[in-house]
C-alpha cells in the first residue's frame, strides 16, 4: 500500500465513520476499485478506526472529564458540564448494556465471513437500506434524556450497532436514528452513539491484530500517515454531524445514499 492510497482512504474513513454514509461500505468500495482486500488491508482499515477513536476522545475531552469527575464522586465545574452529567454511573451501566448484543451479533456476523457481504453490489443494497433508515428517523425526538433513558433503549442501540458491522450499514447513522425513534434527546444520542463505539471500535481493532499478527510485510510509513489524516479529518467531521442532528437535517444524507446505492447495483449488474 502506498503513501497516496493510505491518504484516500483515510480521508475516506475520517468523513464517513462519522457522517451517516457507512465507513465500512466506502473503504471495501475503494479498495474493490483499488485491486486488494488482503488481511494487511483489513488491518489497515482497523487502524483507521482506531485513529477515529482518537478523534471522539479529544473532540469529547469535556465530557470524559466530567464523567470521570463524576464517578470519583466529584462535582463538575460548570465549563465541564455535559448530558452526562449527574448521571454518570447510569452512562456506564448503559454503555456496557448496550456493548453486549453489539459484541454477541459482531462476533456472530464475523463468524459467518464478512466477506460473503463485501460484494460492491451487497454493499449498494446495504446504503439504499442506510438512506431509509435515515429518513425514517427524520424529525423524531421528544427529547428523554440520560435520566429517562432506560435498559431496553441501550440493548435497542446496542443491537443496531452490532447489525452495522454490516458493510454500507452506518453505524453513526443507523444508532443515531435509532435513537431518535426512540425519543431520546438529539444531543445525547449523538453523544453516546459514540461512546458506545469506542470498545466496538477497539474490539474489532483487538480481533483484526490476531488475524494479521503474524505477517511481517506490513509498511509502517503509510499506515502512520493514514491514522494521522483519519484523525484530523474524523475531528471536522464530529463538529458536522453534531450540527445536523441538533437542526434535523441529518435525513439529508438518504440523497446521497440512493443514487450512490442504485449506480453501483447498476454498475455491477447492468453496465
Amino acid at each position: 500500500m502506498g503513501y497516496v492510497e493510505a491518504i484516500v482512504l483515510a480521508v475516506l474513513q475520517g468523513l464517513t465513520e462519522f457522517l451517516p454514509v457507512s465507513s465500512s461500505g466506502h473503504l471495501v468500495l475503494a479498495q474493490y476499485w483499488f485491486g486488494h482486500v488482503e488481511e494487511t488491508g483489513l488491518l489497515f482499515d482497523i487502524m483507521l478506526h482506531c485513529a477515529t477513536v482518537v478523534a471522539i476522545l479529544v473532540y469529547f475531552r469535556n465530557d470524559w472529564l466530567a464523567l470521570a469527575r463524576g464517578l470519583l464522586g466529584y462535582q463538575p465545574a460548570v465549563n465541564e458540564a455535559s448530558v452526562f452529567t449527574g448521571a454518570e454511573w447510569r452512562t456506564v451501566l448503559m454503555v456496557i448494556v448496550a456493548s453486549i448484543p453489539t459484541a454477541i451479533l459482531g462476533l456472530s456476523i464475523q463468524k459467518i465471513g464478512l466477506e460473503l457481504f463485501s460484494r460492491p453490489d451487497i454493499v449498494g443494497g446495504f446504503l439504499i437500506f442506510t438512506g431509509v433508515v435515515l429518513w425514517v428517523g427524520r424529525g423524531k425526538s421528544i427529547g428523554r434524556g440520560i435520566q429517562e433513558m432506560n435498559i431496553s433503549d441501550a440493548l435497542i442501540i446496542g443491537l443496531v450497532q452490532g447489525i452495522a458491522v454490516l458493510p454500507g450499514i452506518s453505524r453513526s447513522g443507523s444508532t443515531i436514528a435509532g435513537g431518535l425513534l426512540l425519543g431520546l434527546e438529539r444531543e445525547l444520542i449523538v453523544r453516546f452513539s459514540l461512546l458506545i463505539s469506542i470498545p466496538a471500535i477497539l474490539g474489532a481493532m483487538l480481533l483484526e491484530m490476531l488475524k494479521v499478527m503474524d505477517h511481517a510485510d506490513v509498511l509502517i510509513g503509510p499506515y502512520l500517515v493514514g491514522m494521522s489524516v483519519a484523525a484530523l479529518v474524523g475531528y471536522w467531521s464530529i463538529g458536522i454531524i453534531l450540527r445536523l442532528v441538533k437542526q434535523n437535517h441529518f435525513h439529508l444524507f438518504s440523497y446521497y445514499l440512493w443514487p450512490v446505492g442504485i449506480a453501483i447495483i447498476l454498475w455491477m449488474h447492468v453496465l
